[in-house]
């Protein structure tokens, strides 16, 4: 009893909503577990770890799984989850983002997200050197020829991808256009490498953007957002750019409740 007395003082300075949280959070990374592997990994002793994961279970943010016998989160702790993403979607989260994106890059930033056959732009904010574009809210952008259609093609599924292009016309746009299937087949395994797609002049020939992928909780392609600009400006910098919008997507994905499988 004393050494656990003494273990429990050791504990002490961190209350038990955060050894709460603790617990929680491991179940985050673990699906299920044994209150002993729980109790090593947050560095608790097992009595105290009962004891705040049965209150928990009580609660409904933690249960037992009957056929296992190993704990897991509960329903309440599920609808919790599930309430926090609906009340996060993109247009809510992207914007403080990109305005930062913005001042990061000096050029206009934009977001998309796909419709039928199409990017459909939803939000654009000039930068304080931009150009006037047609970049009208609501117009179109063609999957093969713009960096956002490519960084949301790069994002799909093959098999949905594959569909996909066999029903798009790849009209040619400008003389740099990509119009092969095979070729942007090649396009995409270099945007997955690279972590963001390039527009240099593919649909307007003065123009050049940088675009990548925005993921939901269900790692599914929602959105893409990309910076574009004068070729003159944009493609000189081209590759400090793409890493401010792939880092700035990565971000607005995390909001969203996206987390990366290992290696991406």
């Amino acid at each position: 009893m004393a050494k656990q007395a003494k273990q429990e003082q050791a504990e002490a300075p961190v209350g038990t909503l955060e050894r709460g949280l603790s617990i929680l959070g491991f179940f985050k990374r673990s699906p299920e577990a044994a209150i002993p592997e729980v109790a090593e990994a947050i560095g608790l002793s097992r009595s105290t770890t009962y004891r705040i994961a049965e209150r928990l279970r009580e609660l409904g943010f933690l249960e037992v799984n009957a056929a296992t016998s190993r704990w897991r989160l509960g329903r309440e702790a599920v609808q919790l989850g599930v309430a926090a993403l609906q009340s996060t979607d993109v247009m809510q989260v992207a914007p403080e983002a990109l305005r930062l994106l913005l001042d990061m890059a000096g050029e206009a930033v934009n977001l998309a997200v796909f419709d039928a056959d199409s990017m459909v732009l939803l939000y654009r904010e000039q930068g304080p050197q931009s150009v006037t574009i047609s970049s009208r809210l609501g117009s179109h952008r063609p999957m093969h020829a713009s960096s956002l259609g490519k960084a949301f093609l790069a994002a799909m599924q093959d098999s949905e991808r594959r569909v996909l292009l066999g029903r798009l016309p790849l009209s040619r746009h400008t003389s740099t256009t990509i119009t092969s299937t095979t070729a942007l087949e090649r396009e995409m395994a270099e945007i997955r490498r690279r972590g963001y797609s390039i527009d240099d002049g593919e649909f307007e020939a003065t123009l050049a953007c940088c675009a990548a992928a925005v993921f939901d909780h269900r790692g599914q392609p929602v959105a893409a957002i990309s910076v574009s600009g004068p070729v003159e400006r944009v493609s000189p910098q081209i590759e400090r750019i793409g890493r401010l919008v792939a880092d700035t997507a990565r971000a607005i994905s995390q909001r969203l409740g996206h987390i990366p499988r290992p290696g991406n």
